[in-house]
Formats: structure tokens, sequence, C-alpha cells
């Protein structure tokens, strides 16, 4: 009788594009910006993006859109959050603060950018270039610019639907 073998691999198909969004701005705006300026209606998504660094668990904000007439799926979330944790040490110091802040990354690859667009999409209707231009004109952003997602080391972190 033969042996039969199964092989599993971990490669997931990426097939989503990943927009870097810079500009220091809060997240509700930035969601009524892309709203007003690509016809968007992002919503504030009952359920933040949870990812555990350590021991403490790290909340996101997470806006979505699901566009039924171009099969596309656009996910708004921020990058980076900050977590106030509880001090363990038992120095004394001038101030006596029992907690402390600390800033996660959800993406620790890029540590610069302050938003991610997630845009998945079932046909080929996504215009990169020109969503990446009505991005730049916008005021508020910065900067805006597509992101290889095979250079990242943390890209299990975009599979949370």
């Amino acid at each position: 009788m033969g042996t039969f073998k199964l092989v599993l691999e971990d490669d997931f198909g990426y097939d989503f594009t990943l927009i870097a969004i810079h500009g220091a701005i809060e997240s509700y705006y930035l969601a009524y910006l892309l709203n007003r300026h690509l016809k968007l209606r992002l919503k504030r998504s009952r359920n933040d993006l949870t990812i555990s660094h350590d021991v403490i668990s790290a909340k996101f904000p997470l806006y979505e859109y699901h566009n039924e007439q171009q099969y596309a799926t656009y996910h708004l979330f921020s990058n980076l959050t900050k977590i106030t944790k509880e001090r363990d040490d038992t120095l004394s110091s001038l101030f006596e603060s029992k907690t402390s802040t600390e800033i996660r990354y959800f993406l620790e690859d890029l540590p610069r950018v302050d938003y991610l667009l997630k845009i998945s999409e079932e046909g080929s209707g996504f215009v990169q270039t020109k969503t990446l231009k009505a991005l730049n004109q916008i005021q508020q952003i910065v900067t805006a610019y597509t992101v290889d997602i095979n250079q990242l080391k943390t890209k299990e972190n975009l599979i949370f639907e």
C-alpha cells in the first residue's frame, strides 16, 4: 500500500490593493474626506481590528464600504494606535504615574504610514492611478501611494475578513 503525503502551503492569494496614506488627521475625518472626494460610503465597523502584541492587544479603528455595483470592498484603518498599560515597577517617582503609553503599529514594516486603504475587488474595474490622483489632491493628505504587499513581513495581518 502506498503512502500519501499532504503538502500544506501557507501562500494566501493577496489579491487586493493596499494604499498607504500619510496625514496627521483623525480617522473619522479621513473617512469623511474619502467619502466626499472618492464618492464612497465608508462607515465605522462595529468591530475594530485587534492584534495582540506580547500580552496586550491593540485595537485599530476600521471603516468599511461594500460597493455592490463595482464588486469592490474598501477598508480604511489606522496603522498606529496608542496603548495605555499598567506599570509594574515599584520605584517611586516624582509624578507617581501608574500607567504608561506605548505606540503600536498594525504593519510594523511601515512605521511612518498613518492610514491604510485596502481595496479588494472581484473584477478589474479599480482604476489605481485615478484613485491615487484623487487622494493626492485632498489638501489634508500629505501623500498617498501603493504598497507592494509581497515586500511586507507582516502581511498576514491584512487578512481579516
